[in-house]
């Protein structure tokens, strides 16, 4: 059987049922919103967190921490209509005492996994926190570790460009064509110390032996530059007769002219485009040496260092040996135990 009804009837109906349904969105969407029956237990209070935005990671259930502890964990998270992040938090009464509304917030990890945690800052002054407070706050910054690997890999996409890579390559390339000569070398040191059965003191006594001749060699070296540099016009070729200069300097020095600097013209004649960049590197290469090996320096240094020579070895003549001394009071481990026994260099 059909009903008939009017058609001012159909709509009054029509419109009770729409504002029914209308109320219910209303009350279900304030039962979400408001959670009147949520319930804080005692020795906690809710605080609700503005932020323009959190670190990545940060959910319910996120962990609030002050100077490494535990104060609280995140309730809830909602995103504002006009932009940035609403926490809800419930926190601990007793570690945040005294804590109040200017506090900072960053976010960063809480333990070894890399964990995003939220941490709380004190700052002075506002007002104390209480149950159902707002804090508005900018964030210190965002040390997540999710933001740490998203920077490092702008950071290697713009560094690690194609030419560093190629760079890279050829050093290893390089490296690796070093290896076949750290190979013979290890080779041979551990021959060497397969080999060995002579004891480390005989080998310096006989490295002492053979030095004892080492003092005169180096003084008869040190006199002839003296005489050479220093006394040019005493040299003793001087005393040299007439005939050994005319038969000997004189003909070995136009033999030089001829012989070795003629055959060294032709030889650069016909090569003097293959000759050129070496004598251009050799040019470089003896460019400092006139500045560094100045006459009256080096009969100095030449003479300074025979006398330190000559200070190394002592002893008499036929019994002589060279002092060595091994500095180890730089060391921290050596000079520790040597200022507590009042040793000293």
């Amino acid at each position: 059987m059909l009903l008939r009804a009017s058609e001012e009837s159909v709509e009054r109906t029509l419109t009770i049922v729409g504002a029914a349904v209308l109320l219910c969105v209303v009350c279900v969407a304030s039962l979400v919103v408001l959670n009147p029956f949520h319930h804080v237990p005692a020795g906690r209070i809710s605080v609700t967190i503005d932020s323009p935005y959190v670190g990545q990671g940060v959910t319910a259930g996120t962990a609030l921490v002050m100077h490494g502890v535990k104060i609280g964990a995140v309730t809830q998270v909602a995103s504002l209509p006009g932009g940035g992040v609403r926490l809800v938090t419930d926190l601990q009464q007793g570690p945040v005492a005294g804590l109040t509304d200017t506090m900072n917030v960053d976010f960063r990890p809480i333990n070894y996994f890399g964990v995003t945690g939220i941490n709380v800052v004190a700052r002075p002054g506002g007002k104390v926190l209480h149950n159902g407070m707002r804090v508005d706050t900018k964030p210190l910054g965002n040390f997540t570790l999710q933001a740490l690997l998203s920077r490092l890999g702008e950071v290697s996409a713009n560094a690690l460009t194609p030419q560093l890579i190629s760079v890279i390559d050829r050093g290893a390339r390089y490296t690796d064509a070093l290896n076949p000569l750290f190979e013979t070398m290890v080779i041979a040191l551990t021959a060497v110390a397969d080999v060995q059965r002579v004891p480390t003191a005989r080998l310096l006594s006989n490295a002492t032996g053979v030095g004892v001749a080492f003092p005169s060699y180096v003084d008869s070296v040190g006199s002839f530059f003296d005489h050479f540099i220093g006394a040019r016009s005493s040299t003793p070729f001087g005393a040299m007769p007439q005939d050994f200069w005319e038969n000997s300097v004189y003909a070995s020095i136009k033999l030089g002219p001829s012989a070795l600097f003629g055959s060294f013209g032709r030889i650069e004649v016909k090569y003097v485009a293959d000759l050129l960049p070496a004598v251009d590197a050799v040019k470089v290469l003896m460019d400092p040496v006139p500045v560094l090996l100045r006459p009256d320096d080096y009969a100095a240094t030449i003479s300074q260092l025979r006398t330190r020579l000559e200070k190394a070895f002592a002893g008499p003549p036929d019994q002589r040996a060279l002092q060595v001394r091994v500095v180890l009071d730089r060391l921290p481990g050596v000079a520790g135990p040597l200022a507590a026994m009042g040793g000293g260099r």
